[in-house]
């Protein structure tokens, strides 16, 4: 069944007569949501037949500005599943679009990239937190190779009418910078003046530059899911773990890592600092955990793990945790929110375990003050007889005291501020906490050009 037969199905349905009012009004209102998201469902699909190729538009020449915002919206505060397509996360499609690019089939590639795309707009346009604009750019990056400059032009003029937030501005800034050029190659294509288009091309490299020059983004994301206690001892994770993505120690063959060999080793002033070979991995987590009391690790009531790969986040954990009795009293609410009554259904670390170890396995682990969530996650471990503790934990905040010095201290919000000034940070949540320390070393990775 595909999305227009369950919008349909929903649309049509009777409201029995006998049913409590307020249920039939909840019924009717949810129905008139559904509406709106089919008229923006088939506007979107509209310029795709049912092969999945591009309807060809013709290109007006005018460069419309689509709307540009970093701040999410308020209307839906739910956070974002991780769209699937054909059983799979779409994260996990990008190495078989990768593998088919590079063995020049750029047919398969463009297919594949345009089913995920879908998926992702069937998820945005639910949740707009679900905007992940990395796969809009990766179709147009296929058809501009293929020379389709009609279809990059009608993919992304699609895309820009949805109306939807976009989670960074140099991103956007990019889409609007490959309809630019798309244009100007349709235009010599048809033997038309270029020389419009190519300047508005121009004018959008250089704000391009600006932007990412002058500001630090929160980086898109190809979904996020959480674990709420309501779902027991069976934890929901956003990703299986991709062998295809290698772990730091398999790419010192690459050139990034060959780069940070050359690259002289900056003074650490810890153990817990990043060198420079670490901080040049492509992928990484990051990891903060909350704990009731003053107990230790056997008492954590919550973890939240942040995956990174080349800059972007790819991939979020969090969960609340159970503590076993006797560990289980309440001390720091004040500090997290988190009570009793909300772990009361929740996985204890037996559950959260295999999650955790798969989400992390093979990759440098970050947490801001890492000697506290390693000490917490080793004394989970020595309890419950678990080992999943990564074997290279470093610390964000001593890695940014050695490569940025001069803030007035390194406490998470004030490094947060200094690196990630578009990251409203949540302190104390760990799903909070953990993304605001993955984008630290992300910033990090590039102030030094990792």
């Amino acid at each position: 069944m595909g999305l227009r037969d369950i919008i349909r199905d929903i649309s049509n349905l009777t409201v029995p007569g006998n049913i409590d009012r307020a249920v039939q009004s909840h019924i009717q209102a949810a129905q008139s949501r559904v509406g709106a998201v089919q008229s923006r469902v088939e506007s979107f699909l509209q310029p795709f037949n049912g092969s999945g190729t591009p309807v060809v538009p013709t290109p007006t020449g005018s460069f419309p500005t689509a709307p540009v915002a970093t701040t999410p919206p308020t209307a839906n505060t739910t956070e974002c599943l991780v769209p699937r397509y054909n059983g799979r996360y779409i994260f996990e499609w990008i190495d078989d679009i990768k593998a088919f690019k590079r063995s020049g089939d750029l047919d398969q590639a463009l297919a594949l990239a345009q089913a995920c795309l879908t998926e992702m707009v069937k998820a945005a346009l639910q949740n707009p937190k679900c905007v992940m604009e990395y796969y809009v750019a990766q179709v147009t990056i296929i058809q501009h190779k293929m020379k389709d400059y009609s279809g990059e032009l009608a993919t992304l003029d699609s895309w820009f009418s949805l109306g939807l937030p976009a989670p960074r501005e140099d991103y956007r800034i990019d889409l609007q910078k490959r309809r630019a050029k798309a244009q100007e190659m349709l235009a010599k294509q048809r033997g038309e003046d270029a020389s419009a288009y190519n300047a508005e091309w121009k004018r959008l490299v250089e704000l391009e530059k600006h932007v990412k020059n002058t500001t630090y983004f929160d980086a898109p994301t190809t979904g996020y899911t959480s674990i709420p206690a309501e779902e027991h001892s069976t934890p929901r994770i956003t990703e299986q773990y991709n062998p295809n993505l290698r772990p730091y120690a398999q790419v010192r063959s690459s050139a990034p890592a060959r780069a940070a060999s050359s690259r002289r080793e900056q003074p650490r002033s810890s153990a817990w600092s990043a060198p420079s070979k670490i901080l040049a991995a492509p992928t990484f987590v990051a990891v903060d955990f909350e704990t009731a009391n003053r107990m230790g690790g056997v008492s954590a009531c919550q973890i939240a793990l942040v995956k990174v790969h080349q800059g972007q986040v790819i991939d979020r954990m969090s969960t609340l945790i159970k503590p076993p009795s006797g560990y289980d009293h309440f001390e720091f609410t004040h500090i997290h929110g988190i009570t009793a009554r909300d772990v009361h259904n929740s996985p204890s670390w037996t559950d959260v375990a295999p999650y955790a170890l798969r989400f992390s396995a093979g990759l440098p682990m970050y947490a801001h003050n890492a000697a506290f969530d390693k000490r917490v996650w080793q004394e989970l471990d020595e309890f419950f007889r678990t080992q999943t503790l990564p074997s290279d934990f470093f610390c964000s905040y001593r890695t940014a005291k050695d490569l940025v010095p001069g803030l007035s201290d390194y406490k998470l919000p004030t490094v947060t501020r200094a690196l990630v000034p578009g990251f409203r940070l949540n302190h104390h949540d760990a799903t909070s906490d953990a993304e605001a320390c993955a984008l630290i070393v992300a910033a990090l990775q590039q102030r030094n050009r990792y």
